[in-house]
């Protein structure tokens, strides 16, 4: 699991004066993104003709978060098969007091960009996740 912060703008605020729905999703998505140009992900992807796709998402509000907070936002992969060739990826998204703010779930698998199709990845592929603790700590043995 990793944890990032961000701090809130004016972008991510609703009519309600809280982080709107998508929002949530952008933060989301904007860290993910991030982190797999931080740690080298999106070259592997490219290397390795394999990249993660997602097949659905949902997403829970427990408590509010407003503009200027600092959120922590955290991300893990759990294997969903032996072979990690499909995954759900829980995002947790905590305000500023550190209570939990919304949860997104997410369903996938990782994709072969050639043949379009869904693919285990190669074991350099899921060491490279295992090794920057994007796998949750129960699964890293399959």
């Amino acid at each position: 699991m990793i944890y990032t912060k961000k701090r809130i703008n004016l972008e991510y605020i609703d009519c309600n004066q809280h982080v709107s729905e998508s929002s949530y999703y952008k933060i989301a998505i904007d860290v993910l993104q991030g982190l797999h140009q931080e740690l080298g992900l999106n070259d592997l992807f490219a290397n390795e003709q394999t990249a993660p796709i997602v097949f659905s998402s949902n997403i829970e509000f427990f408590r509010e978060v407003f503009v200027d907070e600092e959120i922590t936002i955290s991300v893990v992969l759990l294997p969903e098969s032996i072979n990690f060739r499909k995954w759900r990826r829980i995002f947790e998204i905590y305000n500023q007091a550190g209570e939990l703010s919304a949860k997104i779930i997410s369903q996938g698998a990782f994709f072969d960009l050639q043949t379009r199709k869904v693919k285990a990845p190669s074991l350099k592929l899921y060491e490279a996740f295992r090794s920057h603790n994007l796998l949750a700590m129960e699964d890293i043995d399959k």
